[in-house]
């Protein structure tokens, strides 16, 4: 037995003075390295450095970017948005996403069954719309939507406006509003937005009419100003896609885009389908 452990002690020597170790890319000696090996390594280290930094520079930028956009609407939000009660614009329609609960735009309560809203508010899947006081049990919960009517409207980004209808009785927790057709463009108009926080207001907001003229050299080019009412000098409270702009207790216009360039935004014009509109319901009022 001794033999053989001895044996096993000489035979594990002879192995470990025959390994042999061996050196790879990231091990080599710095001095034994060649030049190509150096610049290789050098080069990668500047990649990483170079990565790294973009890195810290992108998350710095979309970090203040965020932080002045979210300073910018507070900001506004507190100063320039004038704030109103829903209970007091029964004819305005919150559209929700059934899914997320979300907000998605306004809408405009045109007939005793029936909202008009912007094509964008369809867009993101199931729908239901809210009218009237939340504190009412009734109209707290909300109404399905049961048949929508689309007609086409170059005046507005989606490039369609939608009719929205409900089975269920929707005239005991809304009130309708009347479409205009002339538009006296001596007067200012005013809009009725989103709530920017929290709460049961909507956002309102007075702003002068921009002529055909103006409009054809400053508002967007997707949109053709021959269907669009623009308006210009706005406050700074944000215009969303589907507000509404109302004059004398008319609507005119559905907001057609989320984006407002120097201090101006653009509404769908609703004399330009009012032909279609009374097609699609002989209840709707157009004045």
């Amino acid at each position: 037995m001794g033999e053989n452990t001895d044996d096993n002690k000489i035979e594990n020597r002879d192995q470990d003075e025959n390994f042999e170790f061996k050196y790879n890319f990231f091990n080599l000696p710095w001095d034994d390295r060649s030049n190509k090996s150096k610049s290789g390594i050098v080069i990668l280290l500047i990649a990483i450095f170079v990565a790294t930094m973009a890195l810290v520079v992108n998350s710095f930028i979309m970090h203040y970017r965020g932080f002045e956009q979210i300073k910018k609407y507070s900001n506004l939000s507190e100063l320039s948005c004038f704030r109103v009660k829903m209970d007091d614009y029964r004819f305005v329609a919150r559209i929700h996403s059934v899914s997320t609960q979300q907000l998605l735009c306004l809408g405009a309560v045109v007939s005793k069954s029936s909202v008009l809203a912007n094509g964008v508010c369809v867009k993101s899947g199931p729908i239901r719309i809210y009218l009237g006081s939340m504190s009412n049990p009734r109209c707290k919960k909300g109404f399905s939507i049961d048949l929508f009517e689309s007609m086409y409207h170059v005046g507005v980004f989606s490039k369609k406006l939608v009719l929205l209808s409900s089975y269920e009785s929707i005239q005991g927790c809304s009130e309708t509003i009347k479409i205009g057709n002339n538009l006296d463009w001596t007067q200012k108009v005013h809009i009725i937005g989103r709530p920017h926080s929290v709460g049961r207001t909507f956002s309102r907001q007075h702003a002068s009419l921009a002529r055909k003229e103006y409009v054809d050299t400053n508002s967007n080019q997707h949109l053709k100003s021959n269907y669009t009412i623009c308006v210009r000098d706005l406050a700074a409270c944000p215009i969303r896609a589907g507000d509404l702009m109302l004059q004398n207790g008319k609507l005119f216009g559905l907001a057609s885009t989320s984006v407002q360039r120097f201090g101006e935004a653009c509404f769908g014009d609703l004399s330009v389908v009012s032909r279609e509109l009374k097609e699609m319901d002989a209840d709707i009022v157009i004045e």
